[in-house]
């Protein structure tokens, strides 16, 4: 029977559209949290390496401590730049 149409067949194409469709805005906004939780957990490792190096007393553990933690202070910044504005 060709002119024969279900409306509950078409009605559940446009839902599986929409779902579609929220699902690839549950994904993409899932991977810039993922980035903005990435990006916090690199800062807070800044700030330990740099309380971690007050507690030397040996000069060039300080500063190659203060040199890996502005090391990824910048690469921290620099891939904050680059964030999607919301």
């Amino acid at each position: 029977m060709p002119e024969y149409h279900n409306a509950l067949l078409e009605k559940s194409a446009e839902i599986n559209k929409e779902a579609t469709a929220a699902f690839t805005a549950g994904t993409e906004a899932r991977e810039i949290a993922d980035k903005y939780v990435r990006g916090t957990v690199l800062l807070a490792t800044v700030l330990f390496l740099i309380a971690l190096a007050q507690r030397f007393k040996v000069i060039n553990v300080r500063r190659g401590l203060l040199l890996v933690a502005t090391g990824l202070m910048v690469y921290v910044l620099v891939n904050m730049a680059m964030y999607p504005r919301l």
